[in-house]
């Protein structure tokens, strides 16, 4: 099959490595794959994949902007000499191109959606939800039907999912004692750790906040902060105001999580207002991390509630985030419990095996008879 996913850059983030993850595994499974975007951090990799990079000037958050419409017009062209069977669209712009370029070459087309949106006037007009669609969490099915009346028989749901043994084999202790030192964490203190991008929207502020309340209980703690973004300059100037720019480390945004999370003794996920499900969430859990998380976004809470893997706080209640993280810094064995629950949850549930066999399904159910 001959599949073309549409998204709007490969740079770093949950979205993009979805996209190079699913599309290097269509190429493993003798799919013909490429990807239309404006590339990115992560161009390399799904080109050692063997997936084909079409160049699309997609890298915009506006959904009529003329990027768009330059794009579609290019990748038309490309598909009349290199045609595909079907298109996957992933983020607004890659849903507008491809709404496009289906009607334009009368190709079927695929949608994931990653998360939540507005039904502002524009995906009111033209909600371009493809001839199937993929929730990546139950909220985000109901998001879909009940706020853009996307028909329930359209929607399928696939979680995301990933390869646990890339996280259950614990790194060198030389690898983790090298990574500490890296971002002046002592050897033995406690770690508290998070992987988010620092932006508002992840409440990075006041998981700074409540760790102020943690190290007032146990003074040797320290908070790793994994990732990048606009807000950093500004974290980085409230861990200073809070006296503890000794204790919070900002590693910024690494290739691989998996070292990163193996010396972190609890995670905490902080789900943007948006986020259908997040990968971070994950990671800490196929690694076995004990997990606290914030109640926002609606895929945490869907993936941590119905298995009883976590506790989740309300969003800005600091000092609930610092009790629950206090708990279990004091009581590491029960951390531990939970942190395997975790692990055992993904193994069950939450493969990139069953993820990428679920999405196969779609593209037969879609393509038919064009299959090629």
């Amino acid at each position: 099959m001959r599949i073309l996913h549409v998204t709007s850059h490969l740079d770093v983030g949950g979205v993009a490595r979805h996209v190079v993850s699913l599309a290097r595994a269509g190429v493993a499974r003798g799919h013909q794959v490429a990807i239309a975007s404006s590339a990115g951090a992560l161009a390399a990799e799904a080109a050692a994949g063997g997936v084909a990079l079409w160049d699309a000037p997609l890298r915009t958050s506006a959904e009529f902007s003329p990027q768009v419409f330059t794009a579609t017009r290019r990748l038309a062209a490309r598909l009349r000499r290199e045609p595909v069977d079907l298109l996957h669209a992933h983020t607004r712009v890659g849903q507008v191109a491809a709404a496009r370029l289906a009607r334009r070459l009368d190709l079927p087309y695929v949608v994931t959606w990653h998360g939540f949106f507005r039904p502002n006037l524009g995906r009111r007009l033209w909600p371009c939800t493809g001839d199937l669609t993929i929730a990546i969490s139950e909220p985000v099915r109901e998001h879909l039907v009940r706020d853009f009346g996307v028909p329930a028989s359209r929607v399928r749901l696939i979680p995301h999912g990933l390869d646990p043994t890339s996280f259950e084999t614990p790194p060198e202790p030389a690898a983790q004692m090298a990574f500490r030192t890296q971002c002046g964490v002592p050897s033995g203190a406690p770690v508290v750790g998070t992987v988010a991008r620092l932006v508002r929207s992840k409440g990075v502020d006041q998981l700074i906040r409540a760790f102020t309340r943690v190290r007032a209980a146990v003074p040797a703690a320290h908070l790793l902060i994994v990732g990048d973004g606009d807000a950093r300059a500004g974290l980085e100037a409230i861990a200073r105001a809070e006296g503890q720019a000794d204790a919070v480390h900002f590693a910024g945004t690494l290739p691989g999580t998996a070292l990163a999370l193996s010396v972190m003794d609890l995670f905490v996920f902080l789900p943007a207002e948006q986020e259908g499900f997040g990968l971070a969430l994950l990671e800490a859990m196929a690694s076995g991390r004990p997990i606290v998380s914030v109640r926002r976004g609606g895929g945490a809470a869907w993936v941590l509630d119905r298995d009883g893997i976590g506790p989740l706080v309300e969003p800005a209640d600091v000092g609930a985030l610092a009790q629950r993280l206090t708990e279990w810094l004091r009581d590491p064995a029960a951390a531990q419990a939970a942190g395997r629950r975790a692990h055992d949850v993904v193994t069950r549930r939450y493969t990139f095996t069953q993820m990428a066999d679920a999405v196969d399904s779609v593209y037969r159910e879609l393509a038919g008879t064009r299959v090629s």
